[in-house]
């Protein structure tokens, strides 16, 4: 008995990225790194990506308004009106209050708007996507379904997965479903994919929003359809030929109500070759005849590429391409249906009248790719080479696929090597835009400007501590008289102008300080501090 190998799990994959440094800024190199970085971004997701990036936003704004405010209280003492409301008011961030000069409101302001234009306009980032590339280990792949349809009865479960999609919305150059590959209106392909317990251990390591997208070039069953020539169509001689090649033609033949025929003759050489196949579907109220009517198919193991998209729900076959023509195929692969018992007509042949379009247009079921006012029902898409193609896989899988006790077993299940299979995880995440490292670097270049601004103001005598204490302990003679009337409100009826200014005082021994001071309503600029001085 043929049996899949222990396939890797997830931890056995290695995940490859280039290293990126942090910028300068540890907070905004934490965002930038959560959002560029493509094995930080694929790890944390988008969700997780929104928390650290508010998160650090938050922090940013306050570290902003902090280092933005005092040099506000700076730039006041120095340039400014220099009031005792200004002051009040840009301590206590007072957005509302008129008493205050406009400048310094115009700044608090800003400083209240700025984050939150920055919170509502990173979110609008949402919905990217990033893709890492992986490196797994050996695997193996073969003729199989879908997880969960493996070992079901003998393949009619498997032909109506495969096929039904395709059916419903016929289209050529595309793929449908786990596996089916509609190469052109005359060549349908069923490949060979990975094997279930691989998907399944990927599929149990994503996260919501995740996927990861498997290419490798695996064998295919390739059905293409070659009618007969005028000339064959025409001699008796060609189909008694053919029909004797065919061990029972006629028991695959069926009669329906109201003279229409159906039916198909496959498995030649005593019914162990099966890949010539024909397929007719005939009125006789018309003339016609299985002969006039019949289409032929050749079907062959042939080699082709195909991508897989792996979520956590659902695999399926997203691009896909055959490389070889039926002359090129390896013909030690062909002894699946040149030699082998597939019984494929007596349960099949049903299948011919199952996807019949004149039952939908019976009952009014419109293509979906058309009109109410211009309906259609019948397809301009030959969807027969699918439907051989989906009867000979689905019987090779029932009957000798990798799960089962086959001799077929090195031509329907085979390893590939890790530099044979290319795996890329994708992960929904905020999209890299560049605009985006712009918003994050607001703050942090914000920050900087105050720093900057600091240093060029340092001659003012106001430090980063400077607050309520500081007034008090500042104020000279009778400068206490003068706000007289506002201990309870806080509110004085005229604008009350200060001034810093600095005196020589000792203390200790023969230390020189210089005392700072408050003088109220004073209309002089204010001191500034000198070099290589103490104060207090």
């Amino acid at each position: 008995m043929h049996l899949a190998p222990n396939v890797p799990s997830p931890a056995a994959i290695r995940i490859q990225y280039k290293s990126t440094d942090f910028a300068q800024d540890p907070k905004r190199g934490l965002c930038i790194v959560a959002v560029r970085h493509k094995a930080t971004a694929v790890l944390l997701g988008q969700t997780n990506q929104l928390v650290v990036v508010g998160l650090v936003l938050s922090i940013m704004a306050f570290i902003t308004q902090q280092q933005v405010q005092k040099v506000i209280l700076l730039y006041e003492a120095r340039y400014g009106a220099s009031t005792l409301q200004n002051f009040d008011g840009i301590l206590q961030r007072k957005y509302f209050d008129l008493n205050m000069t406009w400048q310094p409101r115009l700044v608090l302001w800003f400083l209240f708007i700025l984050p939150l234009g920055l919170g509502a306009s990173y979110k609008q980032f949402s919905g990217g996507s990033t893709k890492l590339i992986l490196q797994a280990s050996d695997m193996h792949f073969g003729a199989t379904a879908a997880p969960g349809y493996q070992l079901i009865g003998n393949g009619l479960s498997l032909l109506v997965t495969a096929y039904l999609p395709f059916w419903l919305n016929p289209a050529v150059r595309r793929t449908y479903g786990f596996n089916l590959l509609i190469a052109d209106n005359a060549t349908a392909a069923i490949l060979d994919a990975p094997f279930p317990s691989f998907l399944t251990d990927i599929q149990e390591s994503l996260k919501v929003g995740q996927s990861v997208l498997m290419s490798a070039q695996v064998n295919a069953t390739v059905t293409q359809n070659l009618n007969p020539s005028t000339s064959e169509r025409d001699s008796p001689e060609y189909w008694q030929e053919t029909q004797d090649s065919y061990s029972t033609p006629n028991s695959s033949k069926q009669i329906l109500p109201g003279h229409v025929g159906m039916g198909m003759w496959t498995g030649q050489n005593s019914r162990y070759n099966w890949s010539l196949t024909y397929l007719s579907r005939w009125d006789q109220t018309e003339g016609q005849t299985f002969e006039s009517q019949a289409e032929r198919f050749f079907t062959t193991r042939r080699t082709c590429i195909g991508t897989w998209n792996i979520t956590q729900a659902n695999v399926s076959l997203v691009n896909a391409s055959i490389l070889q023509t039926a002359e090129q195929a390896n013909q030690k692969q062909q002894s699946v249906f040149q030699n082998n018992t597939l019984s494929i007509g007596g349960i099949y042949l049903q299948f011919l009248d199952e996807f019949n379009w004149a039952h939908r247009r019976r009952w009014n079921q419109r293509l979906p790719d058309s009109s109410r006012g211009d309906p259609k029902f019948v397809p301009s898409v030959n969807t027969r080479p699918a439907l051989v193609s989906a009867m000979l896989w689905s019987r090779l899988v029932s009957l000798n696929g990798p799960e089962r006790d086959s001799d077929y077993g090195s031509s329907l299940f085979y390893p590939k090597t890790p530099s044979e299979i290319t795996l890329v995880k994708q992960s929904r995440t905020l999209t890299r835009s560049a605009l985006l490292i712009v918003i994050l670097s607001v703050h942090p270049v914000l920050t900087m400007l105050a720093v900057l601004a600091k240093a060029l103001l340092y001659g003012t005598p106001i430090s980063d501590d400077f607050g309520l204490i500081s007034l008090l302990a500042g104020i000279q003679g009778n400068g206490i008289e003068k706000l007289r009337g506002a201990a309870l409100s806080g509110k004085l009826n005229r604008t009350v102008r200060i001034r810093f200014d600095t005196r020589d005082d000792v203390g200790g021994e023969a230390l020189e300080y210089h005392r700072l001071g408050l003088e109220v309503d004073s209309q002089k600029k204010s001191d500034s501090l000198e070099a290589k001085r103490k104060y207090g």
